[in-house]
């Protein structure tokens, strides 16, 4: 997912190349350069086929497709 979040844009993986990921990554539009996103709290599990959203200060992400190709009905919001 590629979620704009003011001056950046923050990227959540899922589905790489058959493998999933859930690294966090961000663009600063103003600097134009690529940082890691440390997250407090729980970090998520990797995904695919999920949303994600900006909302409070913050990133929802909801669902998705696990490793297994099971469901995932969870929600995380990363600060």
């Amino acid at each position: 997912s590629l979620i704009p979040f003011g001056n950046r844009l923050v990227v959540f993986f899922g589905d790489l190349a058959n493998s999933l990921d859930s690294a966090l990554h961000c663009f600063d539009l103003q600097r134009r350069r690529w940082s890691d996103l440390a997250v407090g709290g729980e970090h998520p599990r990797a995904r695919s086929d999920h949303a994600a959203i900006p909302c409070g200060g913050g990133v929802l992400i909801f669902g998705g497709r696990g490793s297994s190709n099971e469901c995932v009905n969870d929600t995380s919001l990363l600060r």
